[in-house]
């Protein structure tokens, strides 16, 4: 059936008021079977080839499309996001819920979710490119932190994987793949990146067996988004002006060290977790604290009434697998002891240091961040092809 719209303007047009198939895709930056729902669903007129199976396009409709898609980039951010619903008490990507994803998916599985892409074909079973400079740098570079490393690497890996300049939904996909692989193998000081799953290469750099790994695992999916917090909107603002995922990642790490980032917490948050397991007396920590009026860093009382849906599902978990161990008694006594005294809840940025530090991970290499990119990635496809139908 033919669903060329009827438009005498367009059917009497000349030829070279029409664009092929290939011309059309390239504007547009779309593939060809976003280009065939656009016809029906955008209203772009065509009209076919005499003798072929070929299709040719209104030019005019191309392009006032393309204006439209570039409006959508540029003014402001979408919020109607198809990525990640937060409710009082659940989070879900894409409409499924974190918590049961955190049981059984890999993080593999719900980057691909996230990114609506095929795993397979997004993941692979190749390795990012290797960067020449990553030996000398990973000596000269030792000791700094994880965003450090990331933000003085990315555009460098960038230049290294010519493919990241293709911003079609798949190839921003892929170029994803790439930069959770890199930024795992920063987070642990590795060699380079493999084609590994995420948490294995980490478990296995780290020297960690199940259940360690499988916490990492559950850290990676849980953290991987959480709507349009600033972080993701630092990430939108950047993908929307054309730059790479590589570039556009870059803001999201950055902000989450400003002064005013929750997750600028993060190193208190550690310090706090240390001095309460590391405390016969976990109860006194807090009563102290309390009395002379300091901060109780990883506590909030207000955005989750039940408490965080990510930070209850991870220390659920914890609480299986370090049931006998001290460090977990300790923790135990301290929440309970803040529920009691301020009626405020863990948050998830508490649960996933304290499962850190029992798999050996230090304040510097956050599992969280590694996590959130998936997320990151995400918002930066979603912001990019804003306005393309889909």
């Amino acid at each position: 059936m033919d669903k060329t719209p009827k438009h005498a303007a367009a059917d009497s047009a000349p030829v070279g008021d029409y664009l092929t198939a290939a011309q059309a895709m390239a504007l547009l930056n779309v593939s060809a079977q976003t280009l065939y729902a656009y016809v029906s669903r955008k209203g772009i007129r065509t009209k076919p080839v005499a003798g072929s199976r070929q299709r040719l396009y209104w030019k005019a409709d191309i392009e006032q499309l393309r204006r439209r898609k570039s409006a959508a980039r540029q003014h402001g951010h979408i919020h109607d996001s198809a990525i990640t619903l937060v409710t009082p008490d659940a989070l879900y990507y894409r409409g499924q819920d974190v918590a049961d994803l955190a049981e059984r998916a890999s993080f593999e599985t719900v980057a691909a979710l996230l990114w609506a892409s095929d795993e397979q074909h997004t993941f692979g079973d190749r390795a990012p490119k290797a960067l020449s400079l990553w030996p000398a740098l990973r000596k000269l570079l030792a000791g700094q932190g994880q965003v450090n490393l990331a933000t003085a690497l990315f555009p460098l890996l960038e230049e290294a994987n010519p493919k990241a300049y293709d911003l079609s939904r798949p190839g921003m996909a892929r170029t994803g793949a790439g930069i959770l692989r890199w930024l795992a193998a920063i987070t642990v000081g590795a060699e380079g990146p493999t084609d590994e799953p995420v948490h294995l290469f980490l478990a296995r750099e780290l020297r960690l067996k199940d259940p360690a790994a499988d916490i990492v695992r559950r850290i990676l999916v849980l953290s991987a988004d959480h709507g349009h917090e600033p972080s993701a909107q630092a990430v939108r603002a950047l993908a929307a002006t054309g730059v790479t995922p590589w570039r556009a990642l870059i803001g999201g790490l950055s902000v989450t060290i400003g002064r005013n980032s929750k997750s600028n917490e993060f190193d208190a948050i550690y310090r706090f977790v240390t001095e309460i397991t590391g405390n016969p007396d976990p109860r006194s920590v807090i009563v102290q604290r309390i009395r002379i009026g300091d901060p109780l860093p990883g506590f909030d009382a207000g955005t989750f009434p039940a408490g965080d849906p990510r930070a209850v599902a991870l220390l659920r978990h914890c609480a299986k697998v370090f049931a006998r161990e001290r460090s977990w008694l300790r923790l135990q006594t301290a929440l309970q002891a803040v529920a009691e005294i301020r009626d405020q809840q863990p948050t998830f940025a508490l649960a996933c240091i304290y499962a850190g530090v029992q798999v050996g991970l230090g304040p510097q290499a956050s599992l969280f961040h590694l996590g959130r990119a998936a997320g990151w990635i995400a918002h930066a496809i979603e912001q990019y092809h804003a306005g393309d139908g889909r």
